[in-house]
């Protein structure tokens, strides 16, 4: 792909006197196809703000989106809170590549403009549900993470959380980005921190946030823990701070994983840090069999997802989201039950590309009453925000990209509340002389055996107009009535929005049997992803029908086949 170097922005970029130096090397070793990407492209608000590829140019994450983001961030404080600047922002950041630098710079361009900032101890890396928990504790005005949360190591982001902890809906993010594109000197904007607007959070928030996780125990007192292993890792991100000192707190044996367990900006004994994926799961695997351990868990970089593997017959599996939501789902809803603290009027919220499983399970077992949503926490916060004016009590909300909340102190997902639970539920389980496979196939054997396979079809950013729209369009344009020999009993297309949630580029297709496929755009990734709920009478039978859909849908869309 060719570049010329005679466009406009290039040259403002390239020539501008006060340019980064980091920022102008990088642009002279860049290859022309990496300058168009920088600089025909430009970074948007997505699911879960603003993730991109760390480098030069609009197209790309560095110092001067922070600095235009922060901007218009703070023009929407101001507009909104004149008189409230000194509650403050809550700024946290994860582990990865100019991290902290992004967080520090944050901080001061805030404070430029008289908001108050809250950093952690010396603006140490923080989980981003404990910078969505600080804010709700603080009282503060909002919270920022800095972060690409599972992405691979050349990406960076940026999370804005609302003064409830949950991150920014549409109508607050509009208004960011209308004032980000009111500014065209970012180049040589200059500005004058004011550091006595700086504060550190305090101690004391650290400590409810590990109370609140402690809490979140039904057997907190048992000393026979100690009888359940387990491997755990942070992919050299910010849940080692948290998640396995907890676990070993409450009685449990657990075994880090060397080679995860401290920062690495390169993530180089992970890869892919995406829990989701196979290469992750490389090394606690190994540690898995070397120690016969009982579970597998992984807090994602930035600790608000959690993958988890259990041990059965045949070795080590891999759970999905939707299987661990249903675990979940199951030993919160029995246990409250069981202690009679289940409140009135219970809710549970989960996505609309969530499977229908765990909503079956709270439904009809604890009559508690499913909200659905569009992917993102935020849409969950959103609706949980809104429970005592409409007098529901929070339960649970996940979706199947392995992202749960127990306990509402948080307004997004939380993968060291999440490892806290299934750790008790294995150990429960371990005592009773069963299995977590044994609780699965009792649901399955209730509601029927589900296959929740996820498929994501990943392209270069520069494609995901040309690619992944035309599969979209075609799918609006002739629809589907079969596919494979099972036929489509329903369409929904989201697009215009449905049970009243705004639109999003989503289409769903149901099949006569309860059975479901559904694909989606990702909001912050240059990908597609296809979702399956498939029922059947047993896991082969679901697998089975999985694959030969799978397979229909791959020629239908002139999609390569899977190896």
């Amino acid at each position: 792909m060719g570049f010329d170097k005679k466009k406009l922005l290039y040259q403002e970029w390239k020539n501008n006197p006060e340019l980064d130096e980091e920022m102008r090397e990088i642009l002279s070793s860049a290859t022309p196809t990496e300058l168009s990407n920088a600089f025909n492209l430009e970074l948007e608000f997505g699911t879960a703000g603003i993730r991109g590829i760390m480098g030069a140019g609009p197209g790309r994450f560095n110092v001067y989106t922070i600095k235009k983001v922060t901007r218009g961030y703070a023009q929407l404080l101001k507009e909104k809170y004149p008189n409230q600047l000194s509650q403050g922002v809550v700024v946290g950041h994860d582990s990865r590549h100019n991290s902290t630098k992004f967080a520090q710079l944050t901080a001061e361009v805030l404070t430029s403009e008289g908001i108050k900032v809250y950093l952690f101890k010396k603006n140490q890396m923080q989980p981003t549900p404990v910078v969505s928990f600080a804010t709700r504790k603080l009282k503060a005005l909002g919270g920022i993470v800095i972060t690409a949360s599972h992405n691979p190591a050349e990406y960076n982001g940026y999370k804005i959380y609302d003064s409830t902890g949950c991150q920014l809906m549409p109508q607050d993010t509009d208004i960011i980005s209308q004032e980000i594109s009111k500014i065209d000197d970012i180049l040589i904007w200059n500005f004058q921190p004011q550091k006595k607007l700086i504060s550190k959070v305090p101690h004391k928030v650290i400590r409810a946030y590990k109370k609140m996780i402690n809490n979140l125990q039904f057997y907190p007192r048992s000393l026979s823990k100690v009888n359940l292993k387990i491997i755990y890792s942070s992919v050299n991100g910010t849940g080692g701070l948290y998640t396995p000192k907890l676990l070993k707190h409450q009685g449990y044996e657990v075994i880090e994983v060397k080679e995860h367990s401290q920062p690495d900006e390169n993530f180089t004994y992970v890869g892919n840090p995406n829990p989701e994926f196979s290469p992750v799961w490389k090394y606690p695997l190994a540690y898995a069999k070397q120690h016969d351990a009982d579970l597998i868990l992984i807090n994602d970089p930035d600790a608000d997802r959690l993958g988890v593997g259990i041990k059965t017959k045949k070795g080590y599996e891999i759970l999905t989201g939707n299987q661990v939501g249903a675990l979940l789902i199951n030993w919160k809803l029995s246990q409250m039950k069981l202690k009679h603290t289940l409140p009135s009027n219970p809710v549970m919220y989960s996505s609309f590309v969530t499977a229908d499983l765990g909503d079956r399970i709270a439904e009809d077992e604890y009559q508690v009453k499913v909200i659905k949503t569009l992917t993102g926490f935020k849409w969950m916060g959103h609706e949980m925000n809104q429970e005592p004016e409409r007098g529901l009590n929070f339960v649970f909300a996940y979706e199947e990209s392995i992202g749960y909340v127990l306990d509402d102190s948080t307004r997004d997902k939380d993968g060291i509340q999440a490892a806290v639970m299934i750790a008790e539920l294995a150990w429960k389980t371990k005592v009773d002389f069963r299995t977590l496979s044994d609780v699965l196939d009792d649901i399955y054997k209730k509601y029927g055996y589900y296959d929740t396979t996820t498929i994501n079809l990943n392209f270069k950013p520069e494609e995901k107009t040309a690619k992944i729209d035309p599969i979209m369009q075609e799918l609006r344009t002739k629809g589907l009535v079969q596919l494979a020999d099972s036929k489509i009993e329903k369409t929904e297309d989201y697009l215009p929005g449905l049970y009243n949630m705004p639109g999003q580029n989503l289409l769903k297709f149901y099949f006569q049997d309860g059975s479901w496929i559904a694909l989606r755009p990702s909001g912050t990734e240059p990908k597609l992803k296809i979702y399956f709920n498939i029922i059947a009478t047993s896991a082969r039978k679901a697998k089975s029908t999985q694959v030969k859909l799978e397979k229909a849908l791959r020629e239908l869309l002139n999609l390569p086949q899977k190896k």
